[in-house]
This record gives C-alpha cells, sequence and structure tokens, in this order.
C-alpha cells in the first residue's frame, strides 16, 4: 500500500511538469470545423464561380486561401460562427468576393447558406438576376453593386426581411420600384442608383424609417420628389441626382435634422424657393444643382459647419450674405450659374480654398476684382452688362469673354489636344493644354481659355486629377490625341477668343480611355454629359462607348456653330447621370480629348493664319514662360536702341492688361500734380489718380534717372500681367505714348507696410493690432507660396520687404515691384544669376554666390515677419552695438528663451502669445542659413493657419539660431557688406538701396564684401 501511494504521488508530480501543449495532443478537442453541409455548398460556389479556394484546409480557418486580401478593393474571404455544438461545430457568416472579375450568374447555392449574414459581391461581372432559392436566407447586408445584374427588381430581396444594408448600385435593373420594398422595415441603408429604374417613387419607402442612408440618382424616374420623404427622420445621407424627379424639393425635407450629406440635383420642372434647412446641425455636404431655385440664399447657410457647398446654376438672386464669411472650413464652395448681383466680397477673393462665383450678375464696386485669378477662385463672366463698357476690367470677368485684343486681327481656327501636350497632326499643331488643376479654375491660352468647375466627390483622395491617362494601349488613327483627355467632375467650358464672325465646323473628338472594352467590371462604367455650344444643347446624356461601338475607339462629334460676337463657346456638363463607382469611388464627368474649329467659309486674305497668329502671340508679352523669356533676352538689344525705339515695340504687345493714354492719365492725376504724389522709389515717382469711370488707380512713373526703369518696366509688364491673386497688386495697364513709360497699379488706401510700421511721420504709421499683423503675416505668405507652386508661371520675387508689400483698405497684404523677379524652371534645381535685391533681406546663398532657387523669398519672408511681430526695421533697429540687424538679436532671445522680448512695445500686451511664438518661430525657420531647412511658403501658410505643426521644425529653428548667432556667418556677411556700400547708399527710414546688376561698382563691393566675409 505505501509503495503504491509513493507511485501515485510520483505520478502526480510528473503530471504537473507535463506542457500544456502535450496534456491538449494528448487529451485536447479537436479545433471547430466547418459543417459538412456547408463545406459542400461552397464546393459548389467555387465550381460554378471559378474560385480558386483550398478545401484540402477548413473554410473556417481563415488560413490560405480563405482570407485574401489584395490591391485595388481585391478581397477574397470567408468568415464562420463557431459557436455551435459547444464551439465544434462552424457555420459561414460572412463571405466577400469583391473586385475579381467574376462572371456567370448568382449562384443559387449561397441560399442553403442559412447562417450568412453578410454577402459582398461587388465589383464583378456577374449576370441574370437574384434566384429564387436566396428567399429563406437570414442576410443583414448584401452587396451586388457594380455588376451586370439585369432585369425588374427582384422581389426575393423583397423577402429577405432581416436586411439592413442593401446596395443593387451599377447594375441594368429596370422598370419601378416595387411596394413590397416596405416589407424591408429594418433597412438603414438602401442604394438603388446607376440603373434604368422607372415610375414613381413607391408610397412603401415611407415604412422604412430606420434608413439613414438613401440613394436613388441617375435613374429614370418619374413625377415629384414625394413628401413622404419627411418620415425618414434618421436619414444622414440623401442622394437624389439626375433622376428625371421633379421639384420643387418638398419643404417636408426639413423635418430630416441628422442629415450628414444631402445631395439634389439637375431637377426638372418649375421654379421653387430654397428649402428650409436651419435645424440641419450636422450637415456637412449640401448639393443643391441645377434644382431651378430662385430667390435669396438664406444666411443660416454661413452658420453651418459645411466641408462642401455646391448651389451652382439655379436662380439665385440678391447678394452673396455676409455669414458666408464665416465658412472657413468649406473646401469647395460652388454659386456658379446663378444671378447674383452686388459687390463681390472681398473674403472670397482672399480665400486660399477653392471658390467659383463665375457666369453671375455682380456689379463692379470700388475695391471689387478687375482681373480673373487664375488659381483658386473662378469668376468668369461674373460681373453683369453694366461692366461692358469699363476698359480697366480684364474680358474674362464680362459676360460672353469679349475679344480684349487691340488690334482686332481675328483667328479663325482652333485646335486644342484637351489634357495633352503640343502635337502635329497631318500639318495641324493642336495646342497643348496640361493645366492640372479644375476645381475652380480659368486657364487662359494663346487665342482660347477653359473654365472648369467642381471636384470629384467620395474619391478620398487629397488632389483630384483633371486629366485622364489611357489605361491601355490605343491603336487607332492619330492616338496621340486620344492618351490624354480633360476630364470635369461637374462643368467645363472652352472658349475660342476674336474669332471671326461666320459660320463654323466644330469637331469634339472623344475616347473613351479609362473604361476597358473587356470582360472585367472595368468595363462596366457608365459615362453620361451633357454637350452644349453657344449655349444650345446638342448632345444629351452622351455615351463616349456606345457612340464609338466601343471604348478605346474615337468617336468625332461634328457640329456647326454660329460666331456672331467674336466667341466661341463650347460646354461640357455632368448632370449627375451615369456610374460614379467605377472602377472605383470618383470616376464620373465629361471626358474630351480634342477640340477642332474651322471656318465655313473662306477667310479674307488680310487675314492673319491661325499659325501666323500664334506665332505673334508667342512673340508677345503674355502669360506664359517663353513670353518673359523673350522679353528678358531681347533686353540686350533694346538697350542699343533709342528710348523711342522701345516705345514702339511695346506699342505692339499683345498683353493681358489695358493700355492707357498720356491724355487719361495726365487727366487722372491732374497732370501729376505734386499734390497727388504718394510715393518715390528707384524706378521713380508715384501719383495717385482718379479715371473717369470713378477708378482710383496708382501711377508708376519711370524716372529718366533711373538706370534700372527700361528693364524693370518690361520684366514688371511680363511678369504682373500673367499673375492673378488677391496677395498680389493687380495691374490695370501702361502707357508707353511719347517719352513716357507708366504701370498703371490698383490704388492702395493705406501705402505700404514698411510706412505703416516704421513710418516717422504720426500720420502716415499706423496702430497695427496683433490680428490685423497676423492677417497680413499670412497674405504675404500665402502671396509667395501662389507665385512659387500654384501659378502657371512660377516665380522667384528677389526683392520681397515691407516696402514691397502694399496694404488696401481693409489692411490686407499685396505684393508689389515685380522688376527684379525671376522666372523659376521646374527642371532646374537653381538659377545661376547676377545678384540684385535689397541689403538686409537677401538670402546670404543668394547674395554671396548668385545661387538663386525660392528658398530666397522665403528668407526675405522670415525677415518681414520678424519686422511685422516687432515693429521694427530690419535694418534701422540696433538695440546693441555688436548686433547689425533685427535677426541677429531675434536669434541671441531665441537662444535665451526669451524671444517675446521681441513683440512690439506698442501692442502692450493684447496679443495672442501662442500666435506671436509660431510667427517668430516660423521667421526663424524661414530665415535658416541653409536653404534645403527652410519650408515652402505652403507649408509656412499651413503653419501660420494652424493646418500643420511646428513641433516636427522646431530643431531646424534651432539650426537657424545657431548657425545665425554663434557662428555669424550671416551677420559678418551684411556687416561687411553695408560698410563698403555706405558712402554710396543715400536712402534712409522706408527706401533701402538695391544691388544694380548693371552697376559694376555695386558689384565689386559685393565681390569685395564677400570676399571679406
Amino acid at each position: 500500500m505505501r509503495g503504491t501511494a509513493t507511485a501515485c504521488r510520483l505520478w502526480v508530480l510528473a503530471f504537473c511538469f507535463i506542457s500544456p501543449d502535450l496534456l491538449l495532443a494528448a487529451f485536447g478537442s479537436k479545433p471547430p470545423r466547418i459543417h459538412p453541409n456547408e463545406k459542400s455548398s461552397l464546393k459548389r460556389i467555387a465550381a460554378m464561380l471559378k474560385l480558386n479556394w483550398d478545401f484540402d484546409v477548413d473554410p473556417c480557418s481563415r488560413k490560405g486561401k480563405w482570407n485574401v486580401q489584395g490591391e485595388k478593393g481585391f478581397e477574397s474571404s470567408v468568415g464562420c460562427d463557431c459557436s455551435f455544438n459547444n464551439n465544434s461545430l462552424c457555420r459561414v457568416s460572412n463571405i466577400s468576393l469583391k473586385s475579381q472579375n467574376l462572371s456567370g450568374a448568382l449562384p443559387k447555392e449561397f441560399g442553403s447558406l442559412l447562417y450568412l449574414k453578410q454577402l459582398d459581391l461587388s465589383r464583378n461581372v456577374l449576370n441574370g438576376t437574384v434566384p429564387d432559392e436566396w428567399e429563406k436566407m437570414r442576410l443583414q447586408g448584401l452587396s451586388l453593386m457594380g455588376n451586370r445584374l439585369s432585369g425588374p427588381f427582384p422581389i426575393v430581396l423583397t423577402k429577405i426581411t432581416n436586411l439592413t444594408n442593401l446596395s443593387i448600385e451599377g447594375n441594368h435593373f429596370h422598370g419601378p420600384l416595387p411596394q413590397e420594398l416596405g416589407n424591408l422595415v429594418h433597412l438603414e441603408k438602401l442604394v438603388v442608383s446607376a440603373n434604368n429604374f422607372n415610375g414613381e417613387l413607391p408610397r412603401a419607402l415611407a415604412k422604412l424609417t430606420n434608413l439613414t442612408d438613401l440613394r436613388i440618382s441617375s435613374n429614370n424616374f418619374s413625377g415629384k420628389i414625394p413628401d413622404f420623404i419627411k418620415n425618414l427622420k434618421k436619414l444622414e445621407k440623401l442622394h437624389i441626382q439626375g433622376c428625371f424627379l421633379e421639384g420643387p424639393i418638398p419643404s417636408g425635407i426639413s423635418n430630416l435634422m441628422s442629415l450628414i450629406d444631402l445631395r439634389i440635383s439637375d431637377l426638372r420642372g418649375n421654379i421653387s424657393t430654397f428649402p428650409e434647412l436651419v435645424g440641419m446641425k450636422s450637415l456637412r455636404t449640401l448639393t443643391l444643382r441645377n434644382c431651378s431655385i430662385h430667390g435669396k440664399m438664406p444666411s443660416y447657410i454661413g452658420d453651418m459647419k459645411l466641408k462642401n457647398l455646391d448651389l451652382s446654376f439655379n436662380r439665385l438672386t440678391g447678394g452673396i450674405p455676409g455669414s458666408f464669411a464665416k465658412l472657413q472650413k468649406v473646401d469647395f464652395l460652388y454659386l456658379t450659374g446663378n444671378m447674383l448681383t452686388g459687390n463681390i466680397p472681398g473674403w472670397i477673393m482672399n480665400r486660399n480654398k477653392n471658390a467659383d462665383i463665375s457666369y453671375n450678375n455682380f456689379t463692379f464696386g470700388g475695391s471689387g476684382p478687375v482681373q480673373c485669378i487664375q488659381g483658386s477662385v473662378n469668376m468668369v463672366e461674373g460681373y453683369s452688362q453694366s461692366i461692358d463698357s469699363m476698359n480697366t476690367i480684364q474680358s474674362c470677368l464680362k459676360r460672353n469673354f469679349p475679344c480684349s485684343s487691340s488690334d482686332k486681327k481675328y483667328q479663325y481656327s482652333l485646335h486644342i489636344n484637351c489634357g495633352g501636350k503640343e502635337i502635329n497632326i497631318n500639318g495641324t499643331k493642336y495646342e497643348a493644354d496640361t493645366e492640372g488643376r479644375g476645381a475652380s479654375m480659368l486657364y487662359l491660352g494663346s487665342n482660347w481659355a477653359f473654365s472648369s468647375t467642381g471636384n470629384f466627390m467620395d474619391n478620398d483622395v487629397d488632389a483630384d486629377n483633371y486629366i485622364a491617362s489611357n489605361i491601355s494601349e490605343l491603336f487607332m488613327p492619330n492616338s496621340e490625341l486620344y492618351t490624354r483627355a480633360r476630364l470635369s467632375p461637374l462643368s467645363l467650358t472652352y472658349y475660342g477668343l476674336c474669332m471671326m464672325e461666320g459660320s463654323y465646323m466644330v469637331k469634339l473628338h472623344f475616347a473613351e480611355t479609362v473604361f476597358t472594352h473587356d470582360n472585367t467590371f472595368r468595363s462596366l462604367g457608365k459615362r453620361l454629359f451633357n454637350v452644349f455650344i453657344q449655349e444650345e444643347l446638342v448632345l444629351e446624356d452622351f455615351n463616349i462607348e456606345d457612340a464609338a461601338g466601343e471604348s478605346g475607339e474615337p468617336i468625332i462629334k461634328t457640329f456647326n456653330a454660329s460666331v456672331t460676337d467674336h466667341t466661341l463657346k463650347i460646354q461640357f456638363y455632368w448632370a449627375g447621370r451615369g456610374t460614379t463607382g467605377i472602377p472605383s469611388r470618383g470616376v464620373y464627368g465629361p471626358l474630351i480629348s480634342a477640340v477642332s474649329v474651322t471656318p465655313n467659309f473662306t477667310p479674307p486674305p488680310d487675314v492673319e493664319s491661325s499659325s501666323d497668329k500664334r506665332m505673334h502671340i508667342i512673340i508677345s508679352l503674355g502669360v506664359s514662360i517663353l513670353v518673359v523669356f523673350l522679353v528678358l533676352l531681347a533686353l540686350g538689344i533694346w538697350r542699343k536702341r533709342r528710348r523711342n525705339s522701345m516705345h514702339q515695340e511695346l506699342r505692339g504687345l499683345d498683353l493681358q492688361t489695358g493700355s492707357f493714354t498720356l491724355r487719361q492719365i495726365k487727366a487722372a492725376t491732374k497732370n501729376f500734380d505734386p499734390a497727388n504724389k504718394i510715393g518715390e522709389g528707384g524706378f521713380g515717382s508715384v501719383y495717385k489718380g482718379l479715371l473717369s469711370d470713378g477708378t482710383v488707380i496708382a501711377v508708376k512713373q519711370l524716372s529718366s534717372r533711373s538706370k534700372q526703369g527700361n528693364r524693370e518696366f518690361i520684366n514688371e509688364i511680363g511678369m504682373i500681367s500673367a499673375l492673378q491673386h488677391p496677395n498680389l497688386v493687380k495691374l490695370y495697364g501702361c502707357c508707353t505714348e511719347g517719352n513716357q513709360l507708366l504701370l498703371i497699379y490698383e490704388y492702395m488706401e493705406n501705402n505700404c507696410l514698411a510706412r505703416a510700421l516704421f513710418g516717422k511721420d504720426a500720420r502716415h504709421k499706423l496702430k497695427l493690432d496683433w490680428p490685423t499683423r497676423h492677417k497680413i503675416c499670412l497674405g504675404i505668405a500665402r502671396g509667395l507660396a501662389y507665385l512659387h507652386e500654384e501659378s502657371r508661371l512660377r516665380i522667384v520675387h528677389r526683392d520681397i520687404k515691407a516696402s514691397n508689400v502694399l496694404l488696401d483698405r481693409d489692411l490686407d497684404a499685396k505684393i508689389s515691384d515685380f522688376g527684379l523677379a525671376k522666372l523659376s524652371e521646374e527642371d532646374c534645381s537653381h538659377i545661376s544669376t547676377r545678384i540684385a535685391g535689397t541689403i538686409g533681406y537677401m538670402a546670404p546663398e543668394y547674395a554671396m554666390r548668385g545661387y538663386l532657387t525660392d528658398k530666397a523669398d522665403v528668407y526675405s519672408f522670415g525677415v518681414v515677419a520678424l519686422e511685422i511681430v516687432s515693429g521694427k526695421s530690419n535694418t534701422n533697429y540696433r538695440p546693441k552695438d555688436e548686433f547689425v540687424y533685427l535677426l541677429d538679436w531675434a536669434c541671441v532671445l531665441h537662444e535665451r528663451g526669451t524671444l517675446l522680448e521681441l513683440v512690439d512695445p506698442d501692442l502692450g500686451s493684447v496679443y495672442s502669445e501662442e500666435e506671436a511664438k509660431l510667427m517668430l518661430n516660423v521667421a526663424l525657420l524661414c530665415t535658416n542659413s541653409s536653404p534645403s531647412l527652410r519650408p515652402t511658403m505652403s507649408k509656412v501658410v499651413s503653419l501660420l493657419e494652424g493646418r500643420a505643426s511646428l513641433q516636427p521644425f522646431l530643431s531646424n529653428v534651432s539650426t537657424s539660431t545657431n548657425s545665425l548667432s554663434s557662428k555669424r556667418a550671416g551677420r559678418n556677411f551684411w556687416q561687411n557688406l553695408s560698410g563698403s556700400r555706405s558712402q554710396s547708399a543715400h536712402a534712409s527710414g522706408e527706401d533701402y538701396s538695391e544691388l544694380d546688376p548693371e552697376d559694376d561698382v555695386s558689384l565689386q563691393l559685393l565681390v569685395d564684401a564677400v570676399r571679406i566675409s
């Protein structure tokens, strides 16, 4: 007995030391397995759909081919519920077979998977209809989106009463929606968009009170939007676009207080009033486009927290409510194509986000825009006919975009390779059209233009692509015309400018290069859009693929058009029709490959041919890089000619600005009355003037003593005539009559920033509070970001300083004086150039080596930002003898941790310490001695707006202070340079001496100073 007991105890002790894994192997239970019947059903499904499932591995293991996630939405997965029979038996609970190009009919065997809750077969090429055998399924979620299913709405789906999510978007179903839909009372999401359903919406939809997402766009319904929609109070997303329903929008929509995303567009029927939306506090996307809404826009819209607002192509009247200025978080604002009146608000012009107010009836106020901005704000044809006679306003802002050519030499042909580079087809040159932007864009070509409106919704990308490239090799004649094409998510208008009056043949070249011609889901996309020529509808629901016979094939649609006022207008418009989710979300809208316009008449012999006209434009000053390059190249020749010869050349230039007579300018300035003199610089004097139409102007007069004047005059016209931005001074035009060289600008009521900050005369120095200083600094940053990164010409200003920043009536900053500006080529890392600029503001690498990049402007901006915060001039303020510049002192204070000592004492304690620290740190970051460590100006804008964190850059700020205060490289250079030039420097206060690239003495002094340092 004792031996037996001892043995038992030893056995127990040994058992305790055996690993759990060995115990499980010896005695444990088997892992749960799929039910045999369901495994058989999966095998039949795999055979029908030709799936490569591996049945040697249990389908519920989530191993091997039973759980595959791929690129571009590909998914093949099976999920199971293994809670049956004491966790030993599994039932299939979800199946996802997405983006696999599965073909054939829907397998009826899915109906035998009674525990299946989620089934996703989206983006395949399945055909037929839904099998009746699915009737007993207990599905909660079903997506058949993006297939070739057809027939009437499958009644069997109305019997799966557990459904909460149902999507049959992007198929070929037709007929009316059945009343039996009312059986699906648990539905939370119903998407039937992009089919061919017709008839009226069934009243049974009113029973679906649990709906949070209802999308019925792009169908062929009839009747009005039903009032019973007011019962669907839980709706968060409602899309009713391009489905042939009639207005008005029912008043009951005001009950839908939970809406986050409301899109209604292209309603038929009579005009209606603006719907009551005041209670929708959660609304983020609001689209009410082409709904025949009349009357004024309600001011409460401005109090909403919207991200997207589209009220375009209605009949809205009145002015833009002042409350809309609070829509700071709206990324896209579209008020296009209405009848809005009043002045264009200044906040619209100052937005750094997209806004489109084109095609309206605005009136010109004293501070209204006179030039079209080629960037984020589109105002083409924005003014009413009341301003047609005002020469100071650019023609693109006027109704019908009239011809602005001074010589009235009209063109009679037009050829554009839309979205592509310049090419020659059978001796005909198709002009390049490669501008990549389009959300709210006006692009000016040589004798044509385009206006683009809209953003691609739901595509989850940071930057939309408005140019499509072919996804497969094209086999067609003249394939170069079709490899790239221009896209538009809403509206795209091409203008033929300064056309001879007469009848023309318009050829529109199309090829569907985004969708494919094969048996994949990429072939299922359906692109529908409308085309208008001279505002007459010529194509409705145009489908490129159907017209050409297949995708990848060209189709040319030919029309006759009559030009009666020298402007040809071709518009492409998306009316909410077609698919929007194939091959991915956000793929829809007009697509045009090329435009060709030729006359149906014999042009008179004295008219320039289109090629001659283009050559004339190319060698003229305008908005292209080649224009400015040729002008600068010609300066060496012009300097040897008499001044009158230069005037003759200028008089023949076709600028994007107005031309003034000397009589007009003399009348405006009262014959250059000294009482109207408002400033003087190296260029000459500046006078205030008043034109006969009431426009207040500033006239910049070339001084006969200026060595730089001729060069600066040419350069400034060439540069600024191609630039429009709220933070750049506007050039109205020039005058070269007699021996006068005059530039006519918009008048800036508050002169320049230097006088406002450092003016010795108390009458001129302004008391700038902190919000104003912050606004000015941000405005300069936005202007520079536009010059460096957003404008069609990439430009380095080279002379950013406080005296070259002007302030308008509202103290908004406007960068001026482009006489020293240089073009920056995208494929060049830098420009090696002779040095010009202002001492104390030039970046060291540029001042010492002539190494010029846009980072030189970033450096200058940093200096100006320090001046704005401190209220002190960088060159004139010396807190101690050993500090030559304000920047030196700022670096020392940063090292000590007392940077806020720089804040202007005039501000007292009434300023934001957080914003002041941010602005000072950004200034030090911008003045880093290493160009590569300075931020881009777009990044500076993000930092100042609080959209980007400064934390990642703080180490660079430290690097900046070390290099500038400990090593003193920058200080030594400027100290020596200042000493060398002390005898020649004659300016003081706001006027700073400039290094003249044509002045050999100045250059020698600069070289000597570099050697000393």
